[in-house]
């Protein structure tokens, strides 16, 4: 092993998330974090609260839960302040799941029926403001003002990412300007002011808080870039869906970018420019196996590793420990998970 305390540890990306979570014992406050969720879901309205529960109940690894409650662990840990943060920030991120496939219209989410197509477009529209409504209450109760101040800075700078268009892939300095500024705020902020939320119930001085935010954000950088190459090198059947997802929506991610300056061809520039205005799905196809054989995957690839070592770079402000170990190998990870 490295003996040096300020240097990532290899051998920590070959763990998975249930492993940490067994190593580190806590699978109670994971399963406090379900429950609280669940508990917070009051509404006499059926319409409104079986949708919620249907969404909570989806589950997922609950990877933000789990980095809000290891960050907390990293200082004084006060188990009901911490539980309310990691259940406010699943709802927030539960919220904009919900409208992000009533936009996209997708028929299913982790195996199960979305809730607009499971009910209907209203339920889904209400749905997704009553979790967040529930992730309001969670903040409360978390006793601490700033809290809200995190959180809510958060949920402002979702909306305006997620309302963000990258228009073009070139000129390619612009093309990423407006990428990054997208996933920054439609992915990267809600770990990024999560795990500040962590360090301040948890009594971290400002230079810690300060540092959560960084390995927030870095990681929910190379957590996006990682989920928009898999969306064009992706295996269908672990991923759940078919390859080209973004592109036949025209939403234009950073494996596209790289591409188009890899020596693309001005048929297929066209090409993206009328992906829902009259190209061809022969076309399409033809644009899609561009991408994934040109350099664009490996230099999004290189992207997402500069932000995953530049999260683990921002835990250096913490002493070696277990805790810390753990955040890190989360970092490589969400490198190199496959869905």
């Amino acid at each position: 092993m490295n003996s040096n305390p300020n240097t990532s540890v290899a051998p920590l990306r070959t763990v998975d998330i249930s492993e940490i979570i067994t190593r580190l014992d806590v699978h109670s406050e994971m399963a406090q974090v379900e429950d609280y969720m669940q508990s917070l879901v009051a509404s006499p309205v059926m319409v409104i609260s079986e949708p919620a529960r249907h969404v909570i109940s989806a589950g997922g690894k609950r990877l933000r839960a789990l980095l809000v409650l290891l960050a907390a662990k990293l200082n004084y840990y006060d188990p009901p302040s911490s539980v309310a943060v990691a259940s406010a920030v699943e709802l927030i991120h539960a919220a904009t799941l919900v409208h992000d496939d009533l936009i996209d219209q997708s028929p299913r989410r982790r195996g199960l029926a979305t809730v607009h197509s499971k009910w209907f477009r209203d339920a889904a529209l209400v749905g997704g403001d009553y979790l967040f409504a529930l992730s309001a209450t969670a903040i409360a109760r978390s006793g601490n003002i700033r809290v809200l101040e995190h959180l809510g800075r958060a949920a402002v700078r979702i909306c305006e990412g997620e309302i963000s268009l990258v228009s073009h892939v070139s000129p390619i300095d612009q093309a990423l300007e407006a990428y990054f500024f997208k996933i920054a705020g439609k992915t990267a902020v809600l770990f990024e002011e999560g795990l500040q939320a962590a360090g301040v119930v948890s009594g971290a001085s400002e230079s810690e808080i300060e540092a959560l935010g960084r390995y927030g954000h870095n990681l929910g950088m190379a957590f996006q870039i990682t989920d928009d190459v898999l969306d064009y090198v992706g295996d269908p059947a672990i991923i759940g869906k078919p390859v080209g997802g973004d592109l036949r929506r025209r939403q234009i991610t950073l494996p596209l970018i790289y591409a188009a300056a890899d020596g693309m061809s001005p048929a297929m520039r066209a090409t993206i420019n009328r992906i829902d205005d009259g190209a061809t799905p022969v076309e399409i196809e033809q644009l899609l196996a561009w991408v994934q054989s040109s350099m664009g995957i490996e230099r999004s690839r290189q992207e997402a590793r500069h932000f995953c070592q530049s999260a683990c770079d921002a835990l250096r402000a913490f002493p070696r420990s277990p805790i810390r170990d753990a955040l890190e190998g989360i970092a490589w990870l969400v490198l190199d998970r496959n869905k």
